[in-house]
């Protein structure tokens, strides 16, 4: 509790300095994100959901995970799906590198995309995605 009231971080803030400086900039910006040590999910106005967590599938580094949920089967494409996929792939194509894509239809008439782009560095991790997200949030 005093962790969190010192940083003033959401949940648990992680005492590595990449991450706590990637939580400091999100909550500078008045980004909703949740902490959890290192992993932080951060929630976009858009309906985007953004994961820093370990290597998907195990490996050394970490993955951005980004998330959009998509219509069921017989839903209409509305504007917030394609507003929230607009968001999603200007975010990775921000972050570079090689993407890895998965859909995820494990819940019957919830299918998520998921975008991920993986990071041996940390540190060049959160500079990315500081810079994707400053862009991003800033048009």
């Amino acid at each position: 509790m005093a962790e969190e009231l010192e940083h003033g971080i959401p949940g648990h803030a992680s005492k590595k300095a990449w991450a706590n400086r990637l939580q400091q900039w999100l909550k500078s910006r008045g980004v909703r994100f949740e902490a959890e040590g290192e992993a932080t999910r951060i929630s976009l106005d858009s309906g985007v959901l953004v994961e820093i967590a370990e290597r998907v599938g195990g490996g050394e580094g970490f993955d951005v995970v980004v998330s959009v949920p998509l219509p069921g089967s017989g839903e209409e494409v509305g504007d917030e799906t394609l507003a929230a996929l607009r968001d999603a792939f200007e975010l990775v194509g921000l972050l570079g590198g090689e993407l890895r894509y998965e859909l995820d239809d494990s819940l019957p008439g919830y299918p998520v995309l998921r975008i991920m782009r993986g990071f041996e560095d940390p540190e060049r991790m959160v500079d990315a995605l500081i810079s994707a997200l400053d862009r991003l949030l800033s048009r």
